[in-house]
């Protein structure tokens, strides 16, 4: 069984909470953050999440909403991967554990990355800026100067 670590958005962190605190008891938080999509006040399986991270000898981490944007445009720039802020942090989870050494060189690691940003233009346009609008011919594209 793989080593499972729990990512969850500072704003929104009550598996984390239970777990830090060495139980399973899990208590409403109340939520802000830009990770719309994770944001819950009272997780609906939190028990068992926390309870499967114990299990394989795991970790919760928590990342902040900065995180979570430089994650969105990280992806996108080195992986072609447009996700939105709930997907990213986990991303921004696992730069954490890379930088806190819970992750080595040599481990296998599998990110899971499953909502396309598509879900939440606002928050990619808070990393990207204005998009370049141009007219919708070929013309159009072939003299756009690309930065």
């Amino acid at each position: 069984m793989p080593m499972l670590m729990g990512i969850q958005a500072e704003g929104s962190a009550a598996c984390y909470n239970a777990w830090k605190a060495g139980t399973e008891r899990i208590t409403p938080v109340s939520t802000t953050t830009i990770a719309d999509s994770i944001s819950a006040d009272m997780p609906r399986d939190g028990v068992r999440a926390v309870r499967a991270v114990r299990e394989t000898n795991g970790v919760y981490l928590t990342v902040g909403d900065d995180e979570i944007l430089a994650a969105i445009r990280d992806l996108s720039r080195s992986e072609a991967v447009f996700a939105e802020p709930a997907a990213a942090a986990a991303y921004a989870g696992l730069v954490k554990a890379v930088q806190q050494g819970l992750v080595k060189s040599d481990e296998t690691i599998v990110c899971l990355i499953t909502g396309s940003g598509l879900k939440d233009i606002k928050s990619a346009m808070q990393v990207a800026g204005e998009g370049t609008r141009i007219e919708p011919t070929l013309d159009a594209v072939r003299q756009l100067k690309f930065k």
